[in-house]
């Protein structure tokens, strides 16, 4: 009896573990890698040829959330602007870096290194371009956890793991013989420094980083750090420069195309294993970032630690009912948002310090993050953050803060630690704005400090403007309300556009003011509220649309609406009118009414001049909500989630900069999307999924679950109307909403 009890509860066990499992979801099975890595691809490149970016400019990174570094297979050794480590359809490789690119971006790679395995022969092809060889890439283990690559050239099995700032790396030889570990430094400059130390099986290096933009080509004051552990003893080394191998040498500095190789005695059945730590402060803090992080030589349970990071992360929005394609889409898009900004800081909190590394800094109860591509992340990428990974949001808000007490100014879009005027607009402002008034921590007395002398005043050092410190054309923009042509905007990266400028200012001063009005100063709120409409100044009555303007009030009659015009940025007139997300019924008066606004959006849309490949249009397809015509919304929302985006390498229209075009996806697939960021207010479209949970961090969020829910088997119907806990509501919703919890429930006729 006994026995027959034992055995009925080792069965009931059995069913509930079963059971749990069964429960436990593996997301990271959907998330596609290779997706934006190749040429646009999508049915909307296809059907517009010269319309989009070519290529989504991700890469298949191997990285914890928001991690230090990236780890990716490499097919282009540069750190060159615009140019990504990885590219699909290049048949060959030149190892595997350890990356601080910019997924989806046109900036620059960093303080860089690259492993290559290979077997030591007398003379062997050391330089990435010689050695480059086929491989086969393991998409189906492939993840954000784990890659594997086998190069069959050589018979070598390559597996990467990582943490936030440690990769883990297994090689296997088919033939052992003479296995070697080439390590490059990836200094365009040839100023990168490395050290073989045989008595503790380790490679140590660092790469000077350089600025690009404001800048340019000037030390940013530090460098990316790193040191490499091995498993297993050296039996031979060397080292190379300018193309020349040194057999026996054991360090290189300040030479062109340095780098170091060891060599190892293996069996046929032994592996070889590397951790690297990396880090931006010194060679002794990436080891401390190693010991910490992976303290140990188990790359599976490195691999397990951070396949649990991901899932949790990914799960944080549990989608049902879609197609398999559909949910590769969507938590593709979520991996791709959730990469940068970018993790600066080390295990002890130290980083270099802001826009110039003068001294090394302490980040004191906050991880301190840098690579904001502003103009592009406060539109989606952050608001999304802000919902799914509000602890690293918070601290991301708070490391912009950090920056301007360093630099004295608020930065307009940081990267590589440094100031850069690499776009238009003031969306630091944008994005501390948003989170104010969703109630986030931080400490907005300072904030608005540096908010407010971006919005009111220039450097009195010219040399600081220069740098990228304040508004470019600030002082034009004071005197007449908007930037004259006049004003060609000379010290920044995108000179002139200057209707682009007047525009994005206006709803800058509209979001600065927003904080003003929290903080009860009431004069800073006027007068700023009142140069939030400043857009109209811009747009000319007699040709429906914003156009260039002097300085003594005439429109130019350089124009052609549809057309890119120097004073527009990357776009045409047609395209940056309709960026007026705080004043919407303010643009419809200056188009004659809603009815003529409704009339020129439907144009706008239906003879196809929209530009999802690009940020400035992302917000117009919700625009029809204004105009009371929610149904075009939800048609043009899932026109664009079904024609821009696919999957595989060209599954991106255009670059996804930073995550931001893969945002305004995972919002859109759920059914909502932040116009105005600063306003707590989100339009709605509908769900592309039968049900959508929000499972929310219940320390930010107490009632921890918002779940949207339609009409089984029909993802993509066009619904008439909604209800927010059974009682009925136009098609908006607010961050309160979202906080308190609840259901939203989508209807059609």
């Amino acid at each position: 009896m006994r026995i027959l009890r034992l055995l009925m509860l080792l069965f009931a066990a059995v069913i509930v573990t079963a059971c749990t499992q069964k429960e436990k979801k593996n997301y990271l099975a959907h998330v596609d890698l290779l997706i934006g890595t190749g040429p646009a691809a999508t049915p909307a490149a296809q059907s517009k040829p010269g319309d989009h970016v070519d290529y989504g400019q991700t890469i298949p990174a191997v990285t914890a959330p928001f991690g230090m570094t990236q780890w990716t297979p490499q097919t282009f050794a540069t750190e060159k602007k615009c140019l990504s480590p990885f590219y699909w359809g290049t048949p060959t490789l030149q190892g595997f870096r350890a990356t601080h690119w910019t997924s989806g971006s046109c900036v620059q790679d960093y303080g860089s290194f690259t492993v290559f395995p290979t077997s030591m022969k007398e003379t062997f092809p050391f330089m990435p371009t010689q050695r480059k060889t086929l491989y086969i890439y393991d998409a189906d283990q492939s993840s954000p956890a784990f890659y594997s690559a086998m190069l069959p050239d050589y018979n070598i099995i390559t597996e990467i793991t990582a943490t936030k700032r440690a990769g883990f790396f297994r090689f296997s030889w088919l033939e052992g013989e003479n296995a070697t570990i080439i390590i490059d430094v990836n200094s365009d400059e040839g100023e990168g420094y490395i050290k073989i130390d045989p008595e503790n099986n380790e490679i140590t290096g660092y790469n000077p980083v350089h600025r690009i933009y404001n800048g340019i080509g000037k030390p940013a004051g530090f460098s990316g750090y790193f040191i490499a552990r091995f498993e297993k003893e050296f039996v031979q080394t060397g080292t190379f420069a300018n193309n020349e191998l040194f057999h026996g040498t054991n360090e290189q500095q300040k030479l062109n195309d340095i780098g170091a190789y060891v060599t190892f005695n293996l069996s046929a059945s032994e592996v070889l294993k590397m951790k690297m730590g990396t880090s931006f402060t010194s060679i002794e803090n990436a080891r401390r970032n190693l010991e910490e992080e992976i303290p140990h030589w188990d790359f599976e349970q490195t691999r397990l630690e951070l396949e649990a990071t991901w899932n949790e992360m990914l799960g944080r929005i549990d989608v049902e009912g879609g197609s398999s394609d559909d949910l590769t889409k969507f938590y593709t898009a979520m991996y791709h948002s959730l990469i940068h900004p970018r993790l600066f800081s080390d295990v002890n909190g130290e980083y270099p310090e802001f826009a110039g590394g003068k001294t090394v800094q302490k980040a004191e109860g906050f991880d301190y993050y840098c690579d904001f591509s502003n103009w592009d992340i406060f539109r989606a990428q952050m608001p999304l953050l802000s919902l799914i990974a509000p602890g690293q949001y918070e601290d991301m808000v708070k490391s912009l803060i950090v920056m301007a007490e360093q630099g004295g100014w608020l930065p307009i879009f940081p990267m590589w630690n440094s100031y850069t005027s690499a776009m238009i607009g003031d969306h630091s402002t944008a994005v501390i704005a948003d989170a104010l008034k969703k109630g986030f921590e931080f400490d907005v007395e300072k904030a608005y400090q540096y908010m407010h002398k971006n919005a009111f005043e220039l450097p009195e050092d010219m040399n600081e403007y220069i740098d990228g410190k304040g508004r470019r054309a600030l002082d034009s923009y004071l005197q007449f309300g908007y930037v004259p042509l006049e004003d060609e905007v000379p010290h920044a990266f995108h000179r002139q556009e200057q209707v682009s400028r007047t525009m994005e200012y206006a709803y800058n001063d509209w979001a600065v003011a927003q904080v003003a009005h929290k903080l009860g100063k009431t004069d800073d709120y006027n007068e700023l509220m009142a140069r939030s409409l400043n857009y109209s100044n811009v747009f000319d009555p007699e040709k429906g649309w914003v156009c260039g303007r002097y300085g003594d009030g005439m429109f130019t009659d350089e124009f052609e609406a549809g057309s890119e015009m120097y004073y527009i940025t990357e776009g045409t007139p047609k395209h940056y009118t309709w960026f007026v997300p705080h004043d919407v019924e303010g643009l419809m008066e200056l188009m004659g009414g809603r009815e003529q606004f409704a009339e020129k959006l439907n144009a706008f849309i239906d003879n196809k001049e929209y530009w999802h490949g690009n940020e400035p249009s992302h917000h117009i397809p919700y625009l029809f909500n204004y105009a009371g015509e929610w149904e075009k919304t939800q048609r043009t929302v899932k026109h664009l989630l079904q024609n821009e985006y696919g999957t595989g390498p060209g599954g991106l229209s255009g670059n996804d900069d930073s995550g931001q075009m893969s945002a305004w996806y995972v919002f859109s697939a759920m059914g909502f999307y932040p116009v105005c960021p600063g306003s707590n207010e989100y339009q709605l479209s509908s769900p592309a999924f039968e049900k959508v949970t929000l499972n929310l961090d219940k320390n930010y969020y107490p009632k921890k679950n918002f779940i949207l829910k339609a009409s089984p088997g029909t993802p993509y119907e066009i619904f008439s109307s909604v209800k927010m806990n059974d009682s009925e509501i136009e098609p908006a919703i607010t961050h309160e909403d979202i906080r308190n919890g609840g259901t939203l429930e989508f209807f059609a006729e």
